[in-house]
């Protein structure tokens, strides 16, 4: 009896601990977040929800944004989103997961866009530090709908975005890289110049990407509160996209300066690549008189090879200028954050 008695007090001794925990956890998360939002604002941001909350008890912690926008006035960058939840174990804290509504808004110095899922989550793991260092990171979306106020709509039936972080790389703050878009319908505004040009289906099948990335610094908390931090490499060890017959591969490897520009080489294997042309053109990509001379070109390329219709040809990039093999087509991307 006495030993059944003493069970019951350990127990009850450690229920009572555990919701001490759970209740300590809660609202140090809630006061996190919520102080986070107040520093937002001190420095001109615009950052309010219009509640905060974290539930879950007794073994998760559950914290639901509603009503929130950030709005950060140095990059231009604002999102806004009814609901936003992050939501994690509570013995494992620095495994989180995010969840985003079917709807939210975001505007950038490009423009501004709605984005409409069927379901878009995120699994986010941190190093246990006040900087919350990512670690890992997953993102995906399914039954997806962009909507620019430009005018233009996307759909996408799948996407992900993966990102890991390599402990042991050379270079520091490096991560392996992946990502995927499959039944990518680009809209009616992006097609309606290719009609009569190219013969295509609305549907771009898939675009992957695998590599990794060099970033000037980690990404943690200071990557929405300070800056974004801005790739320094990129290695892609593989590209591959289809669109009815068209095909791409591609890889290689680009230095970026502290400015965006890239310097460096990727090497494509292209097939059906006078479609590809035809479509740079009619999409303004590329003006008649550059159409005209890389098809001149390539074409001498793609004789050689001994099949016309596929070609294997290198972007280059170099003093702010992208070269089509040693054809100069325009100046070089800026590769930056925002």
């Amino acid at each position: 009896m006495r030993k059944l008695t003493f069970f019951f007090a350990l127990l009850l001794v450690a229920a009572i601990g555990w919701g001490a925990f759970w209740f300590i956890g809660a609202s140090t998360v809630e006061k996190a977040l919520g102080n986070w939002l107040a520093e937002r604002r001190a420095e001109g941001w615009v950052a309010q929800a219009a509640s905060l909350e974290t539930r879950g008890f007794p073994n998760r912690f559950d914290t639901t944004f509603e009503g929130l926008d950030l709005a950060d006035p140095d990059t231009r960058v604002a999102w806004s989103t009814p609901v936003f939840q992050l939501l994690s174990l509570s013995y494992k804290p620095t495994h989180l997961i995010a969840v985003w509504p079917a709807e939210q808004h975001v505007a950038t110095p490009f423009g501004s866009y709605t984005l409409d899922a069927e379901s878009m989550r995120g699994s986010i793991i941190v190093a246990p530090s006040l900087a919350l260092e990512t670690q890992s990171s997953t993102i995906e979306a399914t039954g997806a709908t962009i909507t620019a106020a430009a005018g233009w709509t996307a759909t996408l039936d799948h996407a992900q975005l993966s990102m890991r972080q390599q402990p042991d790389a050379p270079m520091a703050h490096t991560y392996d890289l992946y990502l995927t878009l499959s039944q990518l319908d680009p809209g009616e505004t992006f097609l309606a110049p290719l009609k009569g040009v190219v013969e295509i289906p609305p549907m771009i099948e898939e675009i992957t990407i695998t590599g990794s990335a060099r970033f000037d610094k980690a990404w943690d908390v200071s990557a929405i509160d300070v800056a974004r931090p801005q790739p320094r490499s990129l290695t892609i060890d593989s590209l591959t996209a289809h669109w009815g017959t068209l095909v791409l591969a591609g890889r290689g490897s680009l230095d970026i300066d502290v400015n965006g520009n890239p310097a460096g080489e990727i090497a494509f294997e292209a097939t059906n690549w006078r479609d590809m042309i035809a479509i740079a053109e009619a999409t303004g990509a590329l003006t008649e008189d550059q159409a005209r001379a890389v098809t001149r070109a390539l074409s001498m390329v793609a004789q050689l090879s001994g099949d016309p219709s596929r070609l294997e040809l290198s972007l280059n990039f170099t003093r702010g200028v992208t070269f089509l093999g040693p054809i100069p087509i325009g100046a070089a991307p800026k590769i930056r954050l925002p």
